[in-house]
């Protein structure tokens, strides 16, 4: 097997996500159980595979990290990126990704496109990790939702954001 030599510091790249067995639903809590390198099985490239176990049950979800297309690298680093601010764990290194086991948080489980529900296969297809929140349910890297008032009003509402 290719050896993977690499050092990843989440802090270096915006967090993004992308919309197994487990059960579809939002925000099961999650503590990640397995994490290794693997090699691509056309033994071009590799990937980080990372289970996450809920009281549901498990998922693992892979990031591309090692690809002949940018992009692909891309998008997995943001989406790992994503992880490790839901975690709080910043820094993996030479140890294929090992550093993350424990680390928890919260998941969004949903249909694969094209395995939704349907007349033929009621039940669905494959699923997969949509999106991962802090324990707290936070998006990562931006800020937690605006706590309790302290009791003073300036009797002016606070602009609504509007949904995205």
């Amino acid at each position: 097997m290719q050896s993977f030599a690499w050092n990843f510091d989440a802090a270096t790249v915006a967090p993004e996500q992308r919309g197994g067995a487990h059960p579809v639903g939002n925000k099961f809590p999650f503590t990640i159980t397995d994490a290794e390198v693997r090699e691509t099985s056309g033994k071009d490239g590799g990937f980080l595979s990372v289970e996450m176990t809920s009281p549901a049950g498990s998922i693992r979800n892979n990031y591309n990290l090692w690809n002949k297309e940018p992009k692909a690298v891309e998008i997995a680093q943001k989406q790992l990126s994503a992880l490790c601010h839901a975690v709080g764990i910043f820094k993996i290194g030479p140890n294929q990704g090992k550093e993350l086991i424990g680390g928890r948080g919260l998941m969004d489980i949903g249909f694969q496109k094209g395995h939704e529900p349907s007349p033929e296969k009621p039940e669905g297809g494959y699923v997969e990790l949509k999106r991962v929140y802090d324990v707290n349910g936070n998006e990562p890297g931006k800020a937690p939702a605006a706590q309790a008032s302290s009791g003073f009003s300036t009797g002016q509402q606070q602009p609504q954001q509007p949904p995205l």
